[in-house]
């Protein structure tokens, strides 16, 4: 008696997971009706300079992408330097819209002064000062991850860049180590007043959603208008979309294992109460298509 009723659970399961599995199925091809071909770039666009390769999702899958767990299952923002009360709300939304788009718990750590940094992660550069990504990645930021996190993103007001070879980065994360810093020095002129908030927010959003995109594996895309797009410069970076391609989805939902359409309802609740728009065009679109 035992053994049929371990017989029947065990198919039972396999029955669920088939039903699952074919309703992901579904809703990857129903969205991919939404997708927006690229552009042919142009130069100064960042595929006009970088030949990239689009990881298939096998691919993707044999990287082993950091994967939530018992122990590592929060996503945490380390913001560093002096912010206005304005910029501190966009943090906060910033901690919001990363909770919906990663369906991952998502929190704010303790600030820290930026005069922790030595001048030797300091330059000068076009008349003001910058620091060294690679070191607020590593040092600062790898220092003060907490146990329980699976990623962590520094965010800073002041300017960054990777290398001496580059003027300037606007983020950059480590796929393996689940640490990442991102810059607003470029977002908003200061002092950050209401009428540069929503664009300014969105490029914060777009920004520390892509690098920690990175962080669980996935790599530029190639393949349609797409978050993951690299980008050159902030017009590139406005002309770019929130939205995750239906490929992209599909790797990232393969990790993380999100219910996809309570993932799309948050977002849209997001984008509808802090009025950004175009964003939630996409988003409804990909609503209506799925359901």
């Amino acid at each position: 008696m035992y053994s049929c009723i371990k017989h029947f659970s065990l198919c039972m399961l396999v029955i669920l997971c088939f039903i699952s599995c074919n309703n992901n199925t579904n809703y990857f091809n129903a969205i991919a009706k939404n997708d927006i071909p690229l552009k042919k770039p142009q130069k100064g666009d960042w595929l006009f300079s970088h030949k990239e390769r689009m990881l298939t999702l096998g691919d993707y899958q044999k990287t082993y992408p950091l994967t939530p767990d018992g122990t590592r299952h929060t996503i945490y923002l380390k913001p560093i330097g002096d912010f206005s009360g304005l910029e501190w709300k966009q943090i906060e939304l910033t901690r919001q819209y990363l909770e919906n788009f990663f369906q991952i718990k998502t929190r704010i750590q303790q600030s820290s002064n930026n005069k922790i940094i030595p001048l030797g992660a300091r330059r000068i550069n076009q008349h003001h000062e910058q620091l060294l990504a690679t070191y607020l990645r590593d040092t600062i930021i790898a220092v003060q991850k907490p146990k329980d996190a699976i990623v962590m993103m520094g965010i800073i007001e002041m300017d960054l860049y990777p290398s001496e070879k580059w003027n300037f980065v606007f983020g950059l994360a480590s796929y393996d180590k689940g640490l990442a810093v991102g810059s607003i020095y470029r977002f908003h002129q200061r002092p950050l007043t209401p009428k540069q908030f929503n664009l300014s927010l969105q490029r914060l959003l777009k920004t520390s959603s892509h690098e920690i995109g990175h962080m669980f594996g996935l790599t530029h895309c190639i393949e349609a208008n797409c978050l993951m797009n690299g980008t050159n410069s902030l017009a590139e970076t406005d002309r770019s979309i929130a939205r995750l391609c239906s490929g992209c989805q599909q790797k990232l939902n393969s990790t993380l294992k999100y219910d996809n359409k309570k993932r799309l309802q948050d977002l849209s609740v997001f984008f509808s109460k802090n009025k950004i728009e175009n964003e939630l065009a996409l988003i409804n679109a990909d609503i209506v298509i799925s359901e």
